[in-house]
């Protein structure tokens, strides 16, 4: 009787192994990365703003595991925090690594226009363009979402007739039913052939007006007061060397040539060309503004993926705008989910 008791219960035994053995790798894999003390510690440090530590803690995750779901989950954190500490070359490095090694479709295409973000909010519009241009180049992903990245790429670098190109792409005419929208949209095809005719100043044409005639190249950059000075200061060394030699002061007048006239006359052509590029930035900066804001609110929630990371990124790059008056600034995009 013992003996017959003894069998079954090694039988039950053995079936209660054979079942609860795969749920519990399962419930292992899942909760994997939960359990990591060190996970665990670098979310709470990175939600608190202690990105330094986060990343202590994410980078030990990665010595000691070597899962690559997981190894790519931490690299996007850890490109998450250094972005949040606009440390773009870091940050653009674990994001490559964290591509390499996800492991869905989804994955890679959140993490490629995570990569581009970052690359438009470190200033490398070129970098994030060619990037952009090759992800065209597979059907898998969203093309309206890569033809509004290049948009917001080609405005940034002031190229101005390939960003309405974009949009116009992003957003057919036909396609749109919503009346504001495609008003809206008709509005910045508008704008974008302003900000391509608006009237520049030639840095050259400013240089040599201002060798001809010391101020008239800054008059004609628009900036009378670096002009006047210009004018004056010149004028009055011309005046004193003219004294210095009509009074036989040779050495004196060869001096004042050499040194102070010498140093501003071409100070005062540099100072042309600068004002006539200064000018010409603000013009484009001016435009670019009035465009990033209207292609961002275009963005609904959800509509063509990642609308905090876009705003992130523009008040990274136009930060006046974005406390100012148009978009909340949203912190939340560098939160650890």
């Amino acid at each position: 009787m013992n003996r017959r008791l003894e069998t079954i219960l090694v039988a039950l035994v053995i079936v209660l192994l054979a079942v609860t053995s795969p749920f519990q790798t399962v419930w292992a894999d899942t909760h994997q990365e939960t359990e990591d003390p060190a996970m665990r510690m670098g979310d709470l440090y990175a939600n608190r703003g202690v990105f330094g530590q986060a990343i202590t803690e994410y980078k030990r995750v990665l010595f000691f595991n070597q899962d690559e779901a997981i190894v790519s989950s931490v690299h996007a954190k850890i490109a998450s925090c250094y972005q949040a500490q606009e440390q773009w070359p870091e940050a653009i490095f674990h994001l490559r690594r964290s591509i390499q090694t996800a492991s869905s479709l989804e994955e890679i295409e959140d993490r490629e226009f995570d990569l581009v973000t970052v690359l438009l909010a470190g200033g490398r519009d070129n970098e994030a363009e060619l990037h952009l241009l090759r992800l065209r180049e597979y059907s898998e992903l969203d093309s309206t979402r890569v033809s509004l990245y290049l948009c917001v790429a080609y405005t940034y670098g002031g190229k101005w007739e390939r960003a309405a190109e974009e949009l116009r792409r992003a957003f057919p005419t036909a396609e749109v039913e919503d009346l504001r929208m495609r008003e809206q949209i008709e509005r910045l095809a508008l704008l974008f052939t302003e900000a391509q005719s608006a009237g520049r100043k030639s840095a050259n044409g400013a240089t040599w007006l201002s060798t001809a005639l010391p101020g008239a190249g800054q008059l004609y950059a628009g900036d009378p007061w670096d002009a006047l000075n210009a004018l004056v200061v010149n004028a009055g060394l011309i005046t004193l060397i003219y004294a210095a030699v009509k009074q036989e002061w040779y050495l004196e007048g060869g001096l004042l040539f050499l040194y102070p006239f010498r140093r501003y006359y071409l100070g005062n052509r540099d100072n042309a060309r600068l004002a006539a590029e200064r000018r010409n930035l603000a013009v484009d900066e001016r435009f670019r503004r009035q465009l990033l804001d209207g292609v961002l609110s275009l963005l609904e929630p959800g509509r063509c993926g990642g609308e905090s990371q876009w705003r992130t990124a523009h008040h990274l790059r136009c930060p006046a705008l974005t406390d100012s008056g148009g978009f909340a600034i949203f912190p939340a995009a560098y939160e650890v989910e």
